[in-house]
Formats: C-alpha cells, sequence, structure tokens
C-alpha cells in the first residue's frame, strides 16, 4: 500500500487520484447508548460501563468488555466491506479507554490499543485505508454523549493539562504508525465544539496547529484531517488558517445529516477547500433512508469529495449496512432504564452474554452500500440527477437546487424547503416526495453503476401527455439520459434492477 497524500486540491495514492468511499466504525471503541436502543437513556460509554457493572458486578463487566471489544468487529467485516466496493474505514477512538494518563501527566497506551493494532493489520491484509478518528477526547471536546465527557462540558478546552495529554496522545498514535500506510491519515478532532460552546472557538485552531506540529515532530508522512465546528458543519474556524499551512498534507472533513443533499447546502465547504488548495472529504453521514443516501453520496462523488457512511453496525435498525437482533432479555434492561424494576443479576447477565451472541451473528445488509454506490438494484428519486439540459422555464415548487433549471414540484403540490430528516431510514411521506417536471427536447441524466450490463433492466417510472426516451451513455460511466420527445412527462425515479 502506498501512504495517502493531498495535493493540488485532491487526494492521492501514490500517482493516482483516490476517491474515498468507506463506513464509520461507530459503537464498537466508543459504544454510544442509540446504537443499543438506550437512547439518552444511557448514552455514553462511561455510563454504560457503569451499568453493566451495577447490574452484573465488576467480575462479569470485565469479561463482558473483553468479548464485546473482541466480537463488535472482526476481520470478517474488513471483508465484507471490500466486497461492497468501499476502500476505507473511520475508527472512533475514545481516549479514555487507549490510554492512560498516569501521576505526573505522562500518557501511555493501554492494552486496548491493540484493537487497534488489530483493525490496522486486516485493512492493510485487505488492501483498504483506516482512519484514526479522536472521537472521545480527553475532557471531551464537543460536552456531549458522542465524546463520553463526564460533565456535559467540553472541559478539553477549559484545561491545559487535558490538551496537553490530547498532545501525548496524538504523538503516541504517530510514532506507533508512522510507518504503517495502511493508516490513512490523523483525524484529530471529531465534531468539536457546537455553537452552545462557540466561546470555545477562538481556541481550536491554536490546537489544531500545535497537534499538527507535535505529529509532525514524528511522522511527515501521514495525511492530516480537520473538522469545523457545530458537528463538523462550520468552515469558519478555518478562516484564519492560511495556505502554507495547509499545504501540510492536510485535508478537510465535513458531516452531513438529515439535510439538504443539494450542492448548493455544500457551497461553503466547497469554496474553503478550493481557497486553501486541499481535498475534501464528508467524513461522516447517514442515520437516514435509502432515498437520501442514493441523492446525497453520488453527488459527493459527482462534486469530487470523498465519503464515509455512519454508522456500519447498529443494533435493529433498517439503515445501516449490518445489524445485530435485540437480544433476549433486552426489554428488561429497557425498562429499569425507564424507572422500572432492576433485573436479577442473573437475568442482567443472560441479557448482556445475549448481546454478545447477537452481535457474533450479525446480519449485512448489501441494500444499503447499493444505494450509496447506486448499484443495482437501486430506486433513484427523480431529484437525484447528475446532469441536465434544460431548454424550459423553472416552474416553482421545492426550494431544492436552487441552481439548476429543472422543474421540481412537491408531490402534493405545496412549494418551499423539503423535509429530509428520516432518522430511523423510513420512506419519505407522500408530503414530501418531490416530482421532476421535463418538457419537450428537456432532458437529465443519471449515473448508474454497472447500468451498461445487460443483465441490468432500467425503468422510468412517469406520467404526464408526452412521450420520452433513454439513452445510455456507456463512454461516460454508463451515464443515462432521460429525454423528453414531446409533450410533458412528470418523472418519479429511476429504478435499476437486475433482470431475473
Amino acid at each position: 500500500m502506498e501512504f495517502l497524500r493531498a495535493k493540488n486540491g485532491k487526494l492521492y495514492r501514490g500517482d493516482c487520484p483516490m476517491l474515498l468511499r468507506g463506513m464509520g466504525f461507530g459503537g464498537w471503541l466508543l459504544p454510544e447508548g442509540y446504537m443499543w436502543k438506550f437512547y439518552t437513556k444511557c448514552d455514553r460509554p462511561r455510563r454504560i460501563e457503569a451499568l453493566v457493572e451495577k447490574l452484573c458486578g465488576a467480575e462479569y463487566a470485565a469479561s463482558f468488555w473483553e468479548r464485546y471489544y473482541a466480537s463488535y468487529i472482526t476481520e470478517k467485516d474488513i471483508a465484507w466491506i471490500v466486497t461492497q466496493g468501499m476502500n476505507s474505514v473511520r475508527l472512533a477512538l475514545n481516549s479514555r479507554l487507549l490510554f492512560e494518563i498516569v501521576p505526573g501527566g505522562a500518557v501511555t497506551f493501554r492494552a486496548a490499543v491493540h484493537s487497534v493494532d488489530s483493525c490496522v493489520e486486516w485493512c492493510r491484509r485487505h488492501g483498504i485505508y483506516i482512519f484514526l478518528d479522536m472521537h472521545g477526547a480527553p475532557g471531551g471536546q464537543t460536552g456531549q454523549n458522542i465524546d463520553d465527557s463526564e460533565n456535559d462540558r467540553p472541559e478539553l478546552f477549559t484545561s491545559e493539562e487535558h490538551q496537553d495529554a490530547l498532545v501525548e496522545m496524538w504523538r503516541l498514535l504517530a510514532r506507533r504508525y508512522r510507518e504503517e500506510p495502511a493508516v490513512g491519515g490523523f483525524d484529530l478532532l471529531n465534531e468539536p465544539l457546537p455553537n452552545f460552546f462557540s466561546e470555545y472557538t477562538p481556541q481550536l485552531l491554536p490546537l489544531y496547529r500545535r497537534l499538527i506540529a507535535a505529529i509532525r515532530e514524528i511522522d511527515t508522512k501521514h495525511l492530516i484531517i480537520l473538522e469545523g465546528v457545530h458537528w463538523a458543519t462550520d468552515f469558519s474556524v478555518f478562516d484564519g488558517l492560511t495556505k502554507e499551512e495547509a499545504a501540510n498534507n492536510i485535508m478537510l472533513q465535513f458531516h452531513k445529516y438529515w439535510s439538504t443533499p443539494d450542492e448548493e447546502s455544500l457551497a461553503p465547504f466547497l469554496q474553503t477547500a478550493k481557497h486553501l488548495n486541499v481535498p475534501l472529504w464528508m467524513g461522516e453521514g447517514g442515520e437516514n433512508n435509502l432515498s437520501w443516501y442514493t441523492t446525497a453520496f453520488p453527488m459527493y462523488e459527482r462534486l469530487g469529495i470523498g465519503w464515509c457512511f455512519w454508522s456500519y453496525k447498529k443494533m435493529e435498525t433498517s439503515n445501516s449496512p449490518v445489524t445485530f437482533a435485540q437480544p433476549d432479555g433486552w426489554q428488561e434492561i429497557l425498562d429499569y432504564l425507564d424507572g422500572g424494576i432492576k433485573p436479577y443479576r442473573t437475568a442482567a447477565i443472560a441479557a448482556f452474554d445475549n448481546l454478545i451472541a447477537s452481535i457474533r451473528n450479525s446480519t449485512f445488509h448489501s441494500e444499503i452500500p447499493d444505494a450509496l454506490l447506486r448499484r443495482p438494484p437501486v430506486w433513484i428519486p427523480a431529484e437525484a440527477f447528475d446532469a441536465e439540459q434544460i431548454c424550459s422555464e423553472r416552474e416553482t415548487g421545492a426550494d431544492f437546487r436552487r441552481t439548476s433549471h429543472a422543474t421540481l414540484l412537491f408531490v402534493d403540490g405545496h412549494i418551499g424547503a423539503g423535509n429530509w430528516n428520516r432518522y430511523g431510514g423510513g420512506p419519505q411521506p407522500k408530503s414530501e416526495r418531490i416530482f421532476l417536471r421535463l418538457h419537450k427536447d428537456d432532458r437529465v441524466a443519471y449515473r448508474i453503476q454497472t447500468a451498461a450490463d445487460p443483465r441490468v433492466k432500467i425503468t422510468v417510472h412517469w406520467h404526464g401527455n408526452g412521450a420520452l426516451s433513454t439513452q445510455l451513455d456507456e463512454a461516460d460511466d454508463a451515464l443515462l439520459w432521460v429525454n423528453c420527445d414531446s409533450g410533458t412527462v412528470d418523472i418519479e425515479a429511476i429504478e435499476a434492477a437486475i433482470k431475473e
């Protein structure tokens, strides 16, 4: 494998440009309560750990976590990810699990770092890259459940000791993996400082500079990734970053959830990346439905933006690539968290043993990567076109893709912004569905993986008083053009299926 490099605004593997397609490993080394259906009732690692120990005892808890870390992600997961066409993973790290801060402030690795070593080895063996993501920094960088913060405050920014510890942690990681090309890069801080802690924002860029300098003293080869503030959605923090600083093998990362999947919404990220001449990565996004996936992720690729889906594995859901069933006895745990009766220790132990068994018997769902990659079988919303040649005037309708000339209308006739929040993966309600109206000589195109394969059947779902035709441009990565030859047609979706 070759080290990844940022060059002239693009990511390169050796001399070849590379677009990241990846999976985010949440829930493994930093378990989040929602992935276990605990939600806010027991929402972060330290609280989940306390729950297991309270219900099952300290001796059992130690055994449970050892089995959990050995089971949640294995080489089988890496192998499956590769078969699905991915080339990378992003591993969420919890500093409290991986490092010990000893008296005097020195930092050392704990035994849990061997889980990271194993994942690096699996990725090297299967030829994909792993990005190390500091998801839970010392003291917490967000003050929320996602960083395992103790007091719901971003104490990384209120404690010089925490910042010193973070610097030493990245030094240790850089030293451990500096000669490892399978490590794609170092993601310094996940989603730092939401807006309600914006008083600390002026500290972020200086901390980034300090971390970069510490890493570069040891490792000059690896990519370094910087995220914006407010859940990695605000790049204004980079206004003070110079082009010279950005030329130090830097990539910028944004996250996108539950929002309008159009190019216009990405303009601030694209502008900053262009100004600094660095590659751009959508490092975390998902938790939505298949329609949103097959609209958003191909859009990233069309714009030259690499991506990483979140999250790869969760309990009993329809919108993650890998799921595990809710284990027997789990409802007793949930009822207890809701204020119910504390389960007997034997029952609690059985429930957590069943959780391990359930994880080991996970189910793989190829329909998720199919949607991300536009790979048949796939259903593509009409509004998710990749190219257009429009002669008609745009009509007032959906406030979506505003710079496009194409007419996009809500099925129920209302106008304005859409609601793209389908957290649980459910389909778009009829009131939020959009159709594309074409008049004579209008045409749009959809990029569909393997569309030129004779086994693929493509159906355009439409109605109207006109006529349409299709044309497959095999020379342009299987770009399917849909043409309005006469009258008016209203397109609802493009369906690509495998012939029986």
